[in-house]
């Protein structure tokens, strides 16, 4: 047997490291000198600690001090280790696939004007096509737990720009390598690599023609051919991976707004991580209390990384960092994990000591489930944060709120977490009125099933006038199984049959008198739910402020199409007018004029007829039965008069698939729905009004009769 090289014996290392699972293994590289190296970096490292905690990072470079950035990642128990590379290191480690790869690794000209962003292409390419697993650039920022999937992400191009050579019926998007997993030996990569590196094919001089470009004609292959039957390849929307375009980066650095939190909430909802477009944002100074200060602190096991401008420190030697309010939705399993993430954070000298750890979890009512075969006691930090996202809660049948209490501890030192769970479908009630016709019937079948499927096991109520009775089983005759994870859909939706033409007012106050729940949620028939509604933080919002007694978030289709339909009320000259703010010198017009304070969302008058608001609270109110339509002024005027507060959120969206009423007249709901003007003209008569104007646009004016 011969002696192996050194260069030999670091393959064979690389390759005794390798977890078997290998979801928990991250590739990153970084190919420029150290002092390009910022602290923001390290925050990509802990980003992956913290939501992947049993994570093996390899880092590649020639550039990093190992035992000053790295070594105290590995005193705490993670796992993280750095090699140099080299093209003479990849082909004495056999890292190709073919004699033309190797040949042409042999003969690459290195002074090639984008030679290291090649090398960094071929490089990653070759990786997850050797070993598999997951690679990153250096800049991109860990938000949530990966899906247990193989993916690749895709990005937009230049507003404005063509893309011949985009994703197939995907206009505008291609696939960014700069983020994508693979389980090894994938033949998409080896055709990558023998068909982008090869001496008579490479243009050193052309940066798009390896890349995107490439990963994005092999990826319409796959889409085409399905070549390889055992990988399922998903690509994952702009806004998994990269939510901004390059150009909203400074507003992230810079911009402070009342939302800023909830952009966060939404973010660490939706995305599986924030990309920050490398050295074009190391620039950037972070203002405090920005989207990126808001990360920085959030995202941070305790003095792993250079004091940054921002960073405020603990003078404890530990802390528990955990969300104050857990809402419990089946949908999540019970993790707490993303924006619920728990995880214990030192600072540099409870590192150095190399403090072991006791962990203790009490939960007042539920059943927290711990994972098999893990131990409590004698923990470094990694230990302790991987056991913390294990771990996953059932609450006791019929809880409405339940209470979680964490310790670690050693000796005189203890760090404690209480995080209050609220067991969402013990809370809302969702409510809808709609005239039940056959024609209408698809609409509330797609609301739904948007309901079961965000939120499960949520009590819908549902509010009919047609005339024409409307059964449960008319609503179930669809898709979705009457059984719908573990909850019977029967005995969640409740159909009143009320009087023929009964009104909107009159269906609203008879679903919330039935109402059991402390809050319920207003909806049309026409809208439903997806993956941005988060419902779960308007619920937050509403529960932890009580003087907050309703709540909305927005409608994307309508702010598109007409407006954002939430503001103040202005009176002057019998005239009622819905506006976002009052003209500039001009605010005595304000009907209802109120001290703003710092919040997390914003104060108005009115909001859409879709909203999350206080049952008891607007009970006391009501919607006057007169109006069968155009019921919306009256209700939030006298909302205001009693002075019950209204507030909009952004980043919390729901959907409108709206059928245009006006186009279908000949329908019942047309003759119905085309009286609003007539009521219009009463609400005005009732407040001794003569005209109505929307967002600048007369509605009604009486003089004109």
């Amino acid at each position: 047997m011969t002696n192996k090289t050194d260069d030999q014996r670091k393959t064979v290392i690389i390759d005794d490291i390798i977890p078997i699972d290998r979801f928990d293994l991250f590739w990153t590289m970084w190919n420029t000198d150290l002092s390009t190296f910022r602290g923001r970096r390290l925050l990509v490292i802990e980003s992956i600690f913290i939501h992947h905690p049993n994570a093996t990072i390899i880092l590649y470079s020639s550039t990093l001090d190992d035992q000053k950035l790295f070594a105290p990642f590995r005193q705490r128990g993670y796992r993280i280790y750095t090699f140099n590379i080299s093209l003479q290191l990849m082909i004495d480690w056999q890292w190709y696939t073919n004699d033309r790869t190797k040949d042409f690794l042999q003969n690459w000209n290195t002074s090639g004007t984008y030679f290291y962003s090649h090398l960094s292409d071929y490089f990653r390419t070759i990786l997850l096509y050797r070993y598999g697993g997951t690679y990153l650039d250096m800049d991109a920022l860990i938000l949530q737990p990966l899906p247990r999937i193989e993916f690749i992400g895709l990005d937009r191009i230049e507003i404005g720009a063509e893309c011949t050579w985009c994703v197939k019926n995907r206009t505008g998007l291609y696939t960014a390598p700069g983020f994508m997993r693979f389980q090894p030996r994938r033949k998409i990569l080896k055709d990558i690599l023998e068909n982008t590196f090869d001496r008579e094919k490479y243009d050193p001089d052309c940066f798009g023609c390896v890349g995107p470009r490439p990963y994005t004609h092999f990826v319409n292959q796959y889409l085409d051919k399905n070549e390889d039957v055992t990988m399922i390849l998903q690509l994952l929307e702009p806004h998994r991976l990269y939510p901004f375009m390059w150009s909203d980066a400074f507003n992230a650095f810079h911009d402070v707004h009342p939302n800023t939190s909830l952009q966060l909430s939404d973010l660490m909802k939706r995305s599986y991580s924030l990309h920050l477009f490398g050295h074009m944002t190391d620039k950037y100074s972070i203002t405090e209390g920005s989207l990126m200060d808001l990360l920085f602190q959030r995202f941070d096991l305790g003095g792993l990384r250079p004091t940054m401008p921002t960073q405020r420190l603990s003078l404890s030697s530990c802390q528990l960092i955990c969300s104050s309010i857990y809402i419990y939705n089946p949908r999540k399993q019970g993790r707490f994990i993303g924006r619920d993430v728990i995880y214990l954070r030192l600072n540099h000298a409870s590192s150095q000591e190399n403090i072991r750890w006791t962990v203790k979890i009490h939960v007042s009512n539920g059943t927290i489930t711990l994972p098999a075969n893990k131990l409590m006691s004698n923990l470094n930090q990694a230990e302790v944060n991987s056991l913390l996202h294990e771990i996953s809660y059932t609450p006791l049948k019929g809880s409405l709120t339940d209470k979680v209490i964490v310790d670690v501890e050693n000796g005189n030192i203890k760090a404690s977490c209480s995080v209050v769970i609220l067991i969402f479908s013990q809370w809302v009630t969702v409510l809808t009125k709609t005239m039940g016709t056959v024609d209408r019937w698809p609409m509330l079948q797609q609301l739904i099933r948007s309901v079961t499927t965000y939120y499960p096991d949520t009590r819908i109520r549902i509010a009919n006038d047609a005339g024409e009775r409307l059964r449960k089983a008319d609503l179930l005759d669809f898709s979705l199984s009457d059984d719908v994870d573990g909850f019977d859909l029967r005995k969640k939706i409740s159909v009143h049959n009320l009087a023929e033409d009964a009104g909107l007012s009159y269906c609203r106050n008879y679903m919330l008198n039935v109402t059991s729940t402390s809050f319920f949620f207003l909806i049309d028939d026409d809208f439903i739910f997806e993956e941005d509604s988060h419902l779960d933080l308007l619920l937050e919002i509403i529960y932890t402020s009580s003087h907050i007694d309703i709540v909305a978030g927005k409608i994307p289709e309508d702010i598109k199409n007409f407006q954002d339909f939430s503001g103040i009320f202005l009176r002057y000259n019998q005239t009622l007018e819905l506006a976002y703010n009052a003209p500039l010198g001009k605010e005595d017009r304000i009907l209802f004029d109120r001290p703003v304070k710092k919040e997390v969302c914003t104060r108005v008058d009115f909001v859409p007829n879709v909203f999350m608001g206080r049952t008891e609270s607007v009970q006391s109110i009501g919607w006057s039965d007169y109006f069968k339509v155009g019921e919306h002024e009256d209700f939030f005027l006298r909302f205001g008069e009693a002075n019950r507060s209204v507030y909009t959120c952004e980043y919390i969206n729901v959907h409108h698939h709206q059928i245009a009423w006006w186009k279908k007249t000949n329908s019942t709901y047309y003759a119905k729905r085309g009286r609003i003007f007539e009521y219009f003209k009463d609400m005005l008569k009732k407040y001794k009004l003569k005209r109505l104007i929307t967002f600048g646009h007369t509605n009604v004016d009486l003089n004109a009769n």
